[in-house]
């Protein structure tokens, strides 16, 4: 089971988008912190999760539109988005389990859509040009080298067991594990996704896919 602070921070985020239209024309024009400044009426953790969580779907259905007469990519592309924010949700709940809770951990969910989505459309970018197919040796080390990052996150999650004396941390082991699981099988999907090429747009994707929320220790 899923429910954690992050997705219950993400549930009252789509409700308020339902209630006030998004400002997609000037997300499309400008930079999250610009939209920001422009758009953000309070300054509230919670304004701060709005304005970001906001910019990033309007960025999102942008791309998605633009990628309309490649059908096939944009269905990679989104499958790729909502597995990399699973990820980036997963990586927030298990470091607030670790903390015994915490708001950042909720908050650190739709702010980092808005840091993740600029790098979902510099892969797509990449994906549809003639840089993206561009081999190196240096991109295939890329490749590698995330792979074993990821493996060695896995592999730290999977050993976490709270110290007698963290009273505070809210740790059941078998939650822990399934998290874990589901966290593992959504990494090795994207990598499935993306293959081997040791090409540009390959070394990007898996870089997205090491660029944690939080550390496996945090």
């Amino acid at each position: 089971m899923r429910l954690f602070v992050p997705l219950l921070a993400l549930a009252s985020l789509s409700a308020a988008s339902a209630q006030a239209p998004a400002k997609c024309a000037l997300a499309a024009r400008v930079d999250a912190a610009s939209y920001a400044a422009l758009t953000m009426t309070g300054a509230s953790e919670a304004d701060q999760d709005n304005v970001a969580f906001t910019w990033a779907q309007c960025r999102a259905a942008a791309l998605n539109a633009n990628l309309s007469n490649s059908p096939q990519l944009r269905a990679r592309i989104v499958n790729l988005r909502g597995q990399y924010r699973e990820l980036r949700d997963i990586e927030s709940e298990l470091a607030g389990i670790r903390a015994g809770g915490g708001t950042m951990y909720g908050h650190a969910v739709p702010r980092n859509y808005a840091v993740l989505e600029p790098r979902i459309e510099s892969l797509a970018n990449l994906a549809r040009s003639s840089a993206g197919a561009v081999k190196s040796v240096q991109y295939e080390g890329a490749l590698r080298d995330a792979r074993d990052m990821q493996a060695a996150y896995i592999k730290t999650l999977r050993a976490y067991k709270p110290r007698p004396d963290e009273t505070y941390v809210r740790y059941d082991a078998k939650d822990w594990n399934a998290r874990v699981n589901r966290y593992e099988a959504v990494s090795k999907s994207i990598m499935r996704t993306l293959g081997n090429r040791g090409d540009a747009a390959t070394a990007l994707g898996y870089s997205i896919l090491t660029d944690w929320a939080f550390g496996a220790d945090e």
